[in-house]
């Protein structure tokens, strides 16, 4: 063989080894859509945590520096209400009746908001400032953290009474009940803990590690694939395996992130940081980046829509609010 053909058949095989590396590489995931935004005129305060009311199809917004229950239609992309609560921090749907319960911190109290009328109904006072809260359908009880302190409250909605208290391990953050499980799942921030509560008992049953995610905050659920996701204020998301409590796999996502989301149908973690959102594909349990889409400096909340899978947050300029949705990418 020539030189000339030498070099001749050598760069053939690196073009031929070049564009079977091209070939075999896995396509980019695609990026959500930009979806529908929704304006809510004269409104400069900061959202806290952000809820999906799958069954009357309506986005429940805590418009915590607003002091008010933002309620918007999915549907017809309008605000329906702006309750004046004080100062909302998150938001309980109970699928089982007509209410609401926003956890609000100044004074501490959980407002009772009827879903039909869109008023405020009932105040149930805490002993201290409110934060994360869920409705727990099995025993009918409403639970909610108590801001910095070491205890969750037990609400009984029907007496509208505080009746209970867990303690708990360090200062709670984010906190989600799986009805698989039939267990509560709460971020514990100053110990990077996960600590699992037993609502038969109210009492906690495990505390699972989250290093090397640190001070957890956003929380999220996989029943599925039975998998507690966790993403720390440090930039990085944990799967937790929710027969173990070990640590199933681990990913970068972008930093202070408060809240979390999880889409089912596609497999994907929305994670909600300043100026930026982290989407993760959950695949097996294992966690790999699908990269950031950029949203505001505010818009550190995020929820999905099940009927639609569009994933929503909201932020402020400081002149008016907004909720902006983006459509999801194709399986």
């Amino acid at each position: 063989m020539t030189l000339h053909s030498e070099r001749a058949f050598g760069a053939s095989l690196i073009l031929a080894s070049i564009a079977a590396i091209a070939q075999a590489a896995p396509a980019p995931a695609p990026a959500p859509a930009p979806g529908a935004t929704v304006k809510i005129e004269h409104s400069s305060g900061k959202f806290d945590f952000l809820r999906v009311d799958a069954r009357r199809n309506r986005l429940l917004a805590a418009h915590e520096k607003d002091e008010t229950e933002d309620v918007i239609d999915l549907k017809s992309r309008r605000v329906l209400a702006r309750l004046k609560v004080g100062g909302a921090v998150d938001t309980a749907p109970d699928p089982e009746s007509r209410y609401y319960y926003v956890s609000v911190q100044d004074p501490g109290r959980v407002a009772v908001i009827d879903a039909e009328t869109l008023k405020e109904v009932k105040s149930i006072k805490t002993a201290g400032p409110t934060d994360a809260i869920i409705y727990e359908p099995k025993n009918h009880r409403v639970y909610v953290t108590h801001d910095d302190g070491a205890e969750v409250w037990v609400i009984d909605p029907s007496s509208a009474k505080v009746v209970g208290a867990v303690a708990i391990p360090g200062v709670p953050e984010f906190m989600v009940y799986d009805e698989q499980s039939d267990r509560i799942y709460l971020n514990i921030k100053d110990k990077d803990l996960v600590a699992v509560i037993d609502p038969a008992t109210d009492k906690v049953v495990n505390q699972w590690p989250t290093a090397p995610a640190h001070s957890p905050h956003g929380l999220a659920i996989d029943s599925a694939r039975q998998r507690v996701y966790s993403a720390g204020a440090n930039g990085k998301l944990v799967a937790l395996d929710m027969r173990s409590g070990s640590i199933a796999g681990t990913v970068d996502i972008t930093g202070k992130v408060d809240q979390i989301a999880f889409d089912a149908a596609g497999g994907l973690v929305y994670c909600a940081g300043p100026d930026q959102l982290s989407i993760v594909r959950a695949d097996g349990g294992q966690l790999t980046s699908a990269g950031n889409i950029a949203t505001a400096a505010s818009a550190r909340n995020v929820a999905v829509d099940p009927a639609t899978r569009e994933v929503w947050t909201t932020y402020t300029d400081g002149t008016d609010s907004f909720a902006k949705s983006w459509r999801p990418p194709a399986h």
